[in-house]
């Protein structure tokens, strides 16, 4: 049944058994095994590719040998690459995950070329259109995150999205199918396992046949999306206009659009403006000129009538978000991160450690820098006083202000980050955990 239901998808996808050459992603786990015995059955023209991240040591070296035994047991074309990943994640100061992603999809595309193959196969599930839909919802990500993974581009096709990892399991086993197992799946560690091992089971226990209706209620969204997209073009139209180097919204105009937020979000995530930056663009907008946001990668002034976006021309804006479970950070600024219970801890009086009260805290934080009109209640005090005031007493030059960072909950600062935390976050008689975070650089007189 999986053979005909892959058959069938491969027609709907376009894919030609005469003319199309296929670079199979195979990393020796079951998914992408699997599939690679569905293209050896159906006859198409197929090469293999595997990529050792070198995360896991003799484990990923066995998964390497298997694959290369594999591809020449079948007579198979075999690629092959070695990434030193932990060193690559470093040096592009991103995460593990994040790297392997950037190391394989760039590797498979220059094979791809090479070798003049038409297409990249990857063995993408349903269960994992699902997982990504949850990660994508605790991030923030609109409603474009909650449509899971795309099934082809121009040059990648994922031609297993149709299947669950139920019947995957069931092929392998009907057809004696040797694969290799990544411990690394089982540990909650990773968000996506917590994902998988803990929410989702819970899901199935209230309906059995949650995955089905996940996959409808994807459908279903990918439609509403179609048509979102359809009005945010003739929005766009009416609201935003372009020079050379900038582009503007007419903020009148976006108001009248009574979606406000819902327009400035769809418009702006592009140039990577998170959902937190996007509702704070939204309530300034009726405010004073000459505010600036930043995203990664852009900056947005607040004119009087219009909002002004523009490409960073530096390094000059960097931010980071943590989760609940983050330990250490190493980028834009080198944080370590404990949570503990409140339970014979010795506070330490450093301005380059913060203890915060866990209960207050509303995940994921954000670490950016400072911005103007940013303010806080320091540590000891009763009243609110804004970030610029309080460079101003502590005597900082313009080069220490232009690289203080903050950390915020909710829109809240809760560390001026080398200074104080914000009083409202102090550890109290009722807190049961405490996050101590501590600034791995030298510690600043205050």
């Amino acid at each position: 049944m999986l053979q005909i239901e892959f058959e069938k998808n491969m027609r709907k996808l376009g894919v030609s058994k005469r003319n199309d050459r296929i670079l199979l992603a195979v990393s020796g786990g079951i998914d992408s095994v699997v599939m690679a015995n569905l293209f050896f059955a159906s006859k198409f023209n197929v090469a293999i590719a595997h990529c050792n991240f070198s995360l896991r040591g003799k484990a990923s070296d066995d998964d390497e040998i298997f694959v290369e035994r594999f591809a020449k047991l079948h007579d198979i074309t075999f690629h092959s690459i070695k990434f030193d990943t932990e060193n690559y994640a470093h040096e592009q100061k991103i995460s593990i995950e994040m790297a392997a992603r950037k190391l394989r999809y760039g590797w498979f595309e220059n094979i791809r070329k090479q070798y003049d193959y038409s297409k990249i196969a990857i063995a993408h599930n349903k269960n994992d259109v699902v997982e990504t839909v949850f990660l994508n919802l605790a991030r923030g990500t609109g409603i474009k995150g909650l449509l899971g993974i795309t099934e082809k581009t121009e040059t990648l096709i994922r031609p297993l999205l149709f299947a669950s990892r139920k019947q995957i399991e069931n092929y392998a086993n009907e057809h004696n199918i040797a694969f290799c197992m990544d411990e690394t799946n089982s540990s909650n560690k990773f968000s996506r396992n917590r994902i998988r091992n803990n929410i989702i089971t819970e899901f199935e226990k209230i309906n059995p046949s949650f995955l089905q209706t996940m996959t409808e209620n994807i459908s279903h969204l990918s439609q509403c999306y179609d048509v979102l997209q359809s009005l945010k073009n003739k929005v766009i139209a009416d609201v935003v206009c372009n020079d050379v180097n900038n582009f503007f919204i007419d903020i009148n105009k976006l108001h009248q659009t009574k979606n406000e937020q819902l327009w400035l979000f769809e418009i702006l995530q592009q140039y990577n403006f998170g959902a937190e930056r996007i509702a704070d663009i939204c309530a300034a907008m009726d405010g004073e000129s000459g505010k600036k946001f930043f995203s990664p990668t852009h900056v947005l002034l607040k004119d009087r009538k219009k909002l002004i976006i523009s490409a960073l021309k530096s390094a000059e804006f960097l931010y980071a978000d943590i989760d609940e479970n983050t330990a250490e950070i190493e980028y834009p600024i080198s944080l370590k991160i404990e949570k503990k219970e409140n339970k014979n801890i010795t506070v330490e009086k450093k301005q380059n450690i913060a203890f915060l009260n866990f209960d207050k805290l509303k995940f994921p934080l954000t670490l950016r820098r400072w911005q103007t009109g940013d303010s806080f209640t320091p540590f000891g005090m009763s009243g609110r006083k804004k970030l610029s005031d309080y460079f101003t007493d502590k005597k900082l030059s313009q080069f220490e202000k232009e690289e203080q960072y903050v950390l915020v909950s909710d829109r809240k600062i809760v560390w001026l980050v080398n200074h104080r935390i914000d009083d409202n976050f102090k550890i109290d008689e009722n807190c049961k955990t405490i996050l101590k975070i501590t600034y791995k650089h030298a510690e600043k007189k205050d």
